[in-house]
């Protein structure tokens, strides 16, 4: 009775709502284990500094469903990437003030 019941435990987890429920489960422990860290500051957890990974792993389930969402993630991840500051490169051309209402435009030889 034993081995049918572990076969029957593997096959509900092999599905896909089992495989929902196991990452809901999973998502609710990660929380939990969140809250617990920044109320008794748990020695093996370190701090949350991105996103959960229980938010990651319910992305994934998702981009299963939605082949949309794969865009979508691979944009999120490639704009945390990549910096957009102004100075990082060459010299400014153009600089515009829209408090003073003045634009300068510089030429390059």
């Amino acid at each position: 009775m034993d081995g049918v019941f572990s076969g029957m435990a593997v096959a509900a987890f092999v599905s896909i709502p089992g495989l929902v429920l196991g990452l809901l489960a999973f998502a609710f422990l990660d929380r939990m284990g969140l809250w617990a860290n920044r109320r008794f500051r748990l020695p093996w957890r370190r701090d949350e500094v991105g996103r959960p990974v229980s938010a990651v792993a319910l992305d994934e389930l998702n981009v299963f469903f939605q082949a949309t969402k794969r865009h979508e993630i691979d944009e999120r991840r490639h704009s945390l990437i990549m910096r957009q500051d102004e100075t990082d490169g060459a010299p400014p051309r153009s600089e515009v003030n829209l408090d003073k209402g003045t634009a300068v435009i510089r030429r390059t030889d």
